[in-house]
């Protein structure tokens, strides 16, 4: 064996780590990429399409893909399908409270996230609380066990796919799961990218240049792109689409039809009946009615009609059964969901509009996704633009998940190939540790005249505030600007001495909407008059992916800033705004406090600022418990304040989240009540309605105790051992398991020493 073989076979064992993933809304699909592209069959009847469906048992384990969506009547309610659609989102969007209300598409629970931001989604199974991400974070470790166990390696690399338009909060999403799962992501890829890659756009002669539109019609989305293909390069020159919209809205359509056609065949109110059935009987007639109905839209794209039938489920009051069979012909499925695909036309008119490319200029449209073989789709198309326009990836279902596998492959794991000696080198490396020669510029040229040139899909801006305190929206970086992306922009100081200074970004979204979609901090030690100046650098990666640094041009400082995109972070941050407003707008509170306060919420800041923290570590916990300490000390009067009011304002900042809402709103109004009191037994009586309050939260009470003893300096071996404590007894309280938190209280209730309850400058934001 010579030395190119053992050079072979490095490689091949390095490329053996990386896979491409297109993590769908309805399936998913992992492929691989060595001499050739292939799909890697997933579950235990090894099918190339994995369903994205996650249930839990009774035992609180995970069940992903085919079993347990042909398995519905089993798992549900605590079965989990199209969770893309969450990924990201906020719990006010709209389409989430439809999504949420709708029980016979999600059964599932749909809630705000109690670890997170009042916009956090939580995903309900069991009684259990899982974000969006830990749901496909399941998916995405099916897919890379499987991918293991298939290549005979461990995977731990992949190329991930995202729809076109997903922001940067969506995608920081995506990334989160991948790391949840246990995969390095080498990049987040547009799935009409990798729809294209998969047709062969990046393998063009050097003569050839093409203008494709990607038209990517899946199960829960629908992604257009415009891509400019030229010598084996292409740069995405426009993207658009409906995230709310694919193939289980035409599910949805025909689900409809069917069960009003049962209703009048009837003569009854079909809902109604389904609606009264038992909870474990209704599950059940929903997974077959489900498994027909998609049944039937497979049979209807290949043959005239199709009959959907249901037995021994329905019947009258009077107990007559009632059978659903109903046949469809394909005309009647065409007339039903021709609205559908006629909003994908009109989609692909705007975009045409919004780039600037006459339909005359593109080459081809690209069909790919599984609601693209549906006849009427290629139908109306060709009437549309011609028929020699259009073009049929040969698997459409599976095109996306090869271009990421392509892709994947050519940018390897840990190592990269020295273009000078070919030898397998790390990542990042600048001399070749073989050669010798310096390799760092030659990659970053070599990365870019390689495949496709990235381009931005989103418009992004800064919330500012002008001298009248009006919230303005400054762009900073606009749409279809080459990745990786950086702008420099001035900004201002909007009062005297300003301290702290709040960041919020926001990006564009459907309906000319704008998305907050990450807030950050920073502190100023020093004192600047109102108005200075402050240069941002924003830079967005590849990935779309956002990073800002902050240079005060006064003091020559510069800082890196932290932005919250996760659970935690986001949280404690968030905690920041509210607990700065709540001091700073409280007229009762002293402007010697106030400083007080502010210093201490700078220290917090800094704090954050120097560590690397990812979004999940509980160290975060740590933070926002630092922002109530010094809350509660600015809020809490310094004399003759009550007890029960003092417990009742900690319980609220420390442990809100946890408590039941009607305790809390009783609270709030018990305190105003106190507050506007004027006779001490007006004040009494309202003492002991706290009281009795109170006492529903003893628990807490105790927690809060043991907090501040992990805070006594005058004990740090005894504090150590109580902040620990403290900590563990929040992550079980965030866990949902009560039992568990009390457990660890008692435990460790010797830590609380001979502590006692608390007693009781500037502003955020940036000018334009």
């Amino acid at each position: 064996m010579d030395s190119s073989d053992i050079k072979l076979i490095n490689n091949l064992t390095n490329m053996a780590k990386t896979i491409g993933i297109d993590l769908g809304t309805t399936n998913s699909v992992v492929a691989f990429k060595d001499a050739t592209v292939r799909v890697i069959s997933t579950g235990p009847n090894n099918e190339d399409l994995c369903r994205s469906c996650v249930a839990v048992d009774k035992s609180g384990s995970f069940i992903v893909g085919n079993a347990p969506y042909k398995n519905w009547k089993r798992y549900a309610p605590n079965i989990v399908v199209s969770v893309k659609r969450l990924m990201g989102a906020a719990i006010s969007d709209p389409q989430v409270q439809k999504m949420k209300a709708d029980k016979d598409m999600y059964p599932y629970g749909i809630s705000k996230y109690s670890g997170g931001t009042e916009d956090s989604v939580a995903i309900i199974m069991n009684g259990q609380e899982y974000t969006p991400e830990q749901i496909s974070a399941e998916i995405l470790r099916q897919l890379k066990n499987d991918a293991s166990v298939k290549l005979g390696d461990e995977v731990t690399h992949a190329v991930i796919t995202v729809p076109a338009y997903f922001n940067e909060k969506q995608k920081s999403a995506t990334r989160k799961a991948a790391e949840l799962a246990g995969l390095k992501v080498q990049r987040l890829l547009a799935e009409p990218t990798a729809a294209a890659i998969s047709y062969g756009a990046d393998k063009m002669s050097e003569n050839e240049d093409k203008i494709f539109l990607v038209y990517d019609f899946g199960g829960g989305t629908f992604d257009l792109s415009i891509l400019v293909a030229s010598g084996g390069n292409f740069i995405e020159s426009g993207t658009g689409g409906d995230r709310w919209l694919g193939g289980d809205d035409i599910d949805r359509l025909l689900s409809e039809y069917v069960l009003s056609e049962a209703g009048k065949a009837n003569d009854v109110d079909i809902h109604d009946i389904i609606n009264l059935l038992p909870e474990k009987k209704k599950h059940a007639f929903q997974g077959e009615f489900k498994n027909e109905i998609e049944s039937a839209k497979k049979t209807l794209s290949q043959t005239e009609s199709a009959t959907i039938s249901v037995f021994d489920y329905l019947e009258t009051e009077d107990g007559d059964p009632i059978d659903i069979e109903i046949t469809v012909t394909r005309q009647q499925f065409n007339n039903l969901i021709r609205p559908l695909i006629q909003r994908t036309i009109d989609l692909i008119e705007d975009l045409l509009v919004k780039t600037a490319y006459p339909i005359e200029t593109i080459d081809n449209i690209l069909l790919v996704g599984g609601s693209s073989c549906i006849p009427l789709v290629r139908e109306m198309l060709c009437a549309k633009y011609g028929k020699e326009k259009i073009l049929s990836s040969e698997k459409p279902m599976l095109a996306i998940a090869e271009g990421a596998a392509i892709l994947s492959h050519t940018m390897g794991a840990d190592d990269i190939e020295c273009r000078f000696c070919g030898n397998m080198i790390p990542i990042n490396t600048d001399v070749c540790p073989y050669c010798h020669n310096y390799i760092g510029d030659i990659n970053e040229a070599s990365k870019e005249n390689e495949g496709p040139i990235f381009s931005t899909k989103h418009k992004y801006f800064i919330e500012t505030r002008d001298d009248a305190d009006n919230v303005q929206y400054s762009m900073i970086i606009d749409e279809n600007e080459v990745l990786p992306k950086e702008a420099d922009h001035k900004f201002y100081t909007l009062v005297e001495n300003q301290k702290i200074v709040a960041i919020n970004i926001f990006s564009d979204a459907e309906n000319g909407r704008k998305e907050k979609i990450c807030t950050g901090y920073f502190t100023i030690s020093e004192s600047l008059p109102v108005h200075s100046e402050l240069l941002f650098s924003f830079r967005l990666s590849e990935d779309e992916i956002l990073s800002i640094k902050v240079h005060v041009t006064s003091t020559g400082k510069t800082e890196k800033i932290v932005l919250g995109r996760g659970s935690y972070d986001t949280h404690c941050l968030s905690a920041i705004q509210s607990s700065f407003d709540r001091v700073m707008n409280d007229p009762n509170i002293s402007e010697d406090k106030k400083a007080n306060f502010i210093e201490k919420l700078q220290k917090t800041i800094d704090s954050i600022q120097s560590g690397c923290l990812i979004p999940e570590s509980s160290e975060w916990q740590n933070y926002e418990t630092a922002i109530q300490n010094a809350t509660t000390v600015a809020t809490t009067q310094e004399e003759g304040e009550d007890v029960n009011v003092i417990i009742s304002k900690i319980l609220l900042d420390f442990f809100g989240r946890f408590m039941i809402s009607e305790h809390k709103d009783a609270m709030r109004r018990e305190l105003t009540n106190y507050e506007n009191a004027t006779s001490p037994m007006q004040k009494n009586e309202i003492s002991n309605k706290l009281e009795a309050l109170n006492d529903h939260y003893g628990l807490f009470t105790h927690a809060f105790l043991l907090n501040i003893s992990g805070h006594d300096s005058s004990d740090p071996v005894r504090a150590n051992k109580a902040l620990v404590a403290y900590n563990q007894f929040m992550t079980a309280l965030n866990e949902g398991n009560v039992q568990k938190a009390r457990d660890i209280l008692e435990a460790n209730e010797n830590l609380i020493g001979e502590v006692k309850l608390p007693t009781g400058g500037g502003t955020t934001g940036l000018g334009s």
